[in-house]
């Protein structure tokens, strides 16, 4: 399995169907990261927590509810948030992650938002040192095509899944990881989506 060294870190601005999901603070052994919401928009930021153990921290703006919001761990028990069976979003978000992120911390609440043929949205992210990250996307009914790229802050591409599929996952085949002692660092997570309309949902992984 190869690993791609990332001088990156995860916290977000995404602006998904007319809506901005942005803004976090969190609390690390490398200092604090800060991330402020798009002009023009009124975001509340979570203070950051007393202590952390796990990767940093990525909070949003929707109310997290269930075992999956941000900080719990992934076990074949672990159901995203707001899980419904008969959501399709929330449902293979927690299959994928009980496959492809078993025993990882959820870093991100699952975020959603609704796209179209040839749209892109851009997170700009921030991850910790000494951490290794999985991001997993799930395209909803309508969408053919859902696509991942994650890049530097220059625009290069470290890692991407385009598969023409509608369940990208980025760190798997590859493990991203940012060595312990770099601190926090930034990068950018391009969600395309390839083919079809549809609801869509990305949520961050990371090691304990």
């Amino acid at each position: 399995m190869k690993t791609s060294i990332l001088s990156l870190s995860v916290c977000a601005g995404l602006a998904l169907g007319g809506s901005i999901i942005s803004g976090c603070s969190a609390s690390t052994p490398a200092g604090n990261v800060q991330v402020q919401p798009p002009p023009m928009q009124t975001v509340q930021q979570a203070p950051p927590p007393q202590q952390q153990t796990g990767p940093a921290m990525m909070q949003n703006t929707t109310t997290a509810t269930g075992s999956g919001s941000a900080g719990s761990m992934v076990t074949q028990t672990w159901t995203a948030t707001g899980y419904n069976v008969s959501d399709f979003v929330s449902n293979h978000m927690t299959l994928r992650a009980r496959q492809f992120a078993n025993g990882f911390i959820a870093v991100t609440d699952l975020v959603r938002g609704t796209m179209r043929h040839g749209e892109r949205r851009t997170v700009v992210a921030a991850v910790v040192g000494g951490h290794c990250y999985r991001i997993i996307g799930v395209g909803g009914a309508g969408v053919g095509d859902l696509d991942l790229y994650l890049r530097d802050l220059t625009g290069n591409v470290i890692d991407q899944d385009r598969a023409p599929d509608n369940f990208p996952v980025i760190g798997l085949d590859r493990q991203l990881c940012l060595p312990a002692g770099m601190g926090n660092q930034s990068a950018q997570l391009e969600i395309r989506m390839a083919r079809g309309d549809g609801e869509i949902g990305v949520q961050v992984f990371g090691s304990p």
